[in-house]
């Protein structure tokens, strides 16, 4: 197993530790629905819903879900996918050289990679050090801000319910929507799953 391979379990295994005694399901196209929230097995697919997932159904294509955000949750998820990302950018770094590099990942999988960069150095200059789960480096602040600035999060928690859409083949994911919204958006779609 790779170095970048045992980062992604590493994840994989903390978001199961968030949920103990709970059972994952799978939504098939590797995508599971543990205790509230809906992941996909890549970590850089991008289509996480975070709790609380309150109802959802799903098909061969899509995944649509009711969430009642709880910001919590939140926090601690993406603080560790942060810190799972910088884990991972860090040691692209040292590997990206290696000849076996590409065999053992995909474009797609490195494309993500280093998209992640400007984070990755921008935490950098505020002390980033090989121990990311050192209390100093102040990752909380981090995602404090991003959920209080970035427009995604802003809109998730600016309403009380919000409706998803996953795209489970193309690895997409569509929303927060409004009831309203999401009706439309499965309308455009020809999404013929129903919520409550």
């Amino acid at each position: 197993m790779n170095w970048i391979q045992r980062q992604l379990f590493t994840f994989l295994i903390f978001i199961g530790s968030l949920f103990p005694g709970s059972k994952s399901i799978d939504l098939g196209n590797d995508y599971v629905m543990m205790n509230n929230t809906i992941v996909p097995n890549n970590l850089f697919t991008g289509t996480e819903i975070y709790s609380k997932v309150i109802e959802y159904k799903f098909n061969e294509k899509f995944i649509i879900a009711k969430q009642k955000p709880k910001i919590t949750k939140h926090k601690k998820l993406l603080k560790e996918d942060l810190i799972t990302r910088l884990m991972i950018y860090d040691g692209f770094l040292k590997e990206r050289n290696d000849k076996d590099y590409e065999k053992i990942t995909t474009p797609e999988i490195i494309k993500a990679i280093k998209s992640d960069s400007l984070i990755y150095y921008q935490i950098k200059k505020r002390g980033l050090k090989e121990n990311y789960f050192d209390k100093s480096l102040k990752i909380k602040n981090v995602v404090d801000s991003i959920l209080q600035n970035n427009s995604f999060y802003k809109k998730i928690f600016k309403n009380k319910i919000n409706y998803w859409i996953i795209n489970k083949l193309e690895n997409t994911r569509l929303g927060p929507f409004t009831k309203i919204e999401f009706e439309n958006e499965q309308k455009r779609n020809n999404i013929n799953l129903k919520l409550e």
